[in-house]
């Protein structure tokens, strides 16, 4: 296998204020360190907060939210429903069994998205509404409930051997 050595980064997880500084290379190349990166869709930092992950998924999820606003402002209720959960609801779900959110902040900047597109499927934008009625009334888990029920499953699978999760021989030295 050949490594396309200008992608490779020098990624350390740590959890030291001080930590020793290392230089890396590659094939004689020396390796860039960062102190975030994206890998498989996930954003890592080097103390695996998450917090730029989740940054970058409201950014995207908004992003993506406003133009089936734009696009999709005059059409029925069910039509803006089915394009928020094929377009926006995967964005805030993708591998979220391993950047599960226990940061209250966190939780509430990801559940804004959902609030908002409660309100446009509704199509009520009233200051008074309150948006857990109007998620009630969609039959919409909580995003923070949904992550919860996607990470069982996951350790469910892995406990019955659905998902592999033993690593090859000869990674793991006794």
């Amino acid at each position: 296998m050949e490594f396309n050595i200008p992608k490779c980064v020098h990624l350390p997880v740590r959890n030291k204020t001080t930590p020793r500084l290392h230089s890396y290379s590659l094939c004689g190349v020396p390796l860039y360190t960062v102190s975030s990166h994206p890998y498989l869709g996930i954003k890592l930092d080097t103390k695996l907060t998450w917090a730029n992950h989740i940054t970058y998924i409201v950014s995207k999820s908004s992003t993506v939210l406003a133009m089936i606003k734009r696009t999709l402002g005059p059409c029925k209720p069910d039509v803006k429903e089915t394009a928020y959960n094929m377009l926006v609801r995967p964005k805030l779900e993708y591998a979220s069994p391993i950047w599960n959110p226990h940061n209250t902040t966190q939780i509430k900047h990801l559940e804004k998205v959902q609030h908002c597109a409660a309100r446009f499927v509704k199509n009520d934008h009233r200051r008074q509404t309150v948006t857990t009625y109007l998620i009630a009334t969609l039959g919409w888990p909580t995003l923070e409930r949904h992550w919860i029920i996607k990470q069982a499953m996951t350790f469910y699978n892995i406990l019955n051997n659905i998902i592999n999760s033993t690593p090859p021989p000869g990674l793991i030295k006794p």
